[in-house]
């Protein structure tokens, strides 16, 4: 009985140890990234499938995310500091308080920062997109 209790406590562990390892492998390191607090998730009635999802951004001064793509389409609103971002092949952009930019389903987002060293940045973010998938797919580095 003995034996059998240490071999489910042993499996159980060996699964959270990779479970954990995944969850770790699939995190962009570092402190400086973004702080992403879900204010809310809702499925649309009209759209069978598809679910409004709004976060927020919270970037600490010289902060940033990884290179990434949205499995939907996204509309995101500089709600305090400055941001920088980049689409694509398309050249860098800096979007103050009140300005706002979209991206089509996974178009790559090359460069989301703050702009600012020395303060904070927030974005407001819409999602829309298929229900249950992950919102945030981070790119293969080059």
């Amino acid at each position: 009985m003995r034996g059998q209790i240490t071999t489910s406590i042993l499996a159980a562990v060996a699964q959270v140890a990779l479970a954990l390892s995944i969850a770790v492998a699939q995190t962009p390191p570092g402190p400086s990234a973004g702080v992403v607090h879900e204010l809310m998730r809702q499925p649309l009635a009209d759209q069978p499938g598809t679910d409004v999802t709004v976060i927020t951004v919270d970037y600490p001064p010289g902060g940033s995310t990884p290179p990434h793509e949205h499995p939907g389409y996204t509309y995101a609103y500089v709600l305090e500091g400055t941001v920088v971002s980049q689409l694509d092949d398309q050249p860098l952009k800096t979007f103050s308080v009140g300005q706002m930019w979209s991206e089509l389903p996974h178009q790559h987002h090359l460069v989301s920062k703050n702009a600012s060293a020395t303060a904070p940045a927030k974005l407001l973010v819409f999602f829309i997109a298929p229900h249950d998938e992950k919102l945030t797919q981070f790119l293969p580095t080059k």
